[in-house]
């Protein structure tokens, strides 16, 4: 699995994960203290510096994949 360097702005942290939006959920979720909406989020699997390819995801996006998972997990304990 994918190391990821995820920062917002105000934090930083570095997580496992499938892809760079599971990286941010992850790192929101279990490290960050705090969520800035409308902000953005910024992963890179080579440091907290920034490189050309690094992924920008928009803080309202990973809210609603953050929605979509617990939907989900409410759905299936449902039956």
């Amino acid at each position: 699995m994918p190391k990821y360097y995820i920062r917002d702005g105000y934090e930083m942290a570095v997580v496992d994960a499938k892809t760079a939006t599971h990286a941010c959920v992850k790192a929101t979720l279990y490290y960050f203290t705090s969520f800035t909406i409308n902000g953005t989020f910024i992963a890179s699997e080579k440091g907290f510096k920034s490189h050309d390819d690094d992924t920008i995801l928009s803080s309202n996006h990973i809210i609603d994949v953050i929605s979509d998972i617990k939907r989900n997990m409410r759905n299936s304990e449902d039956g």
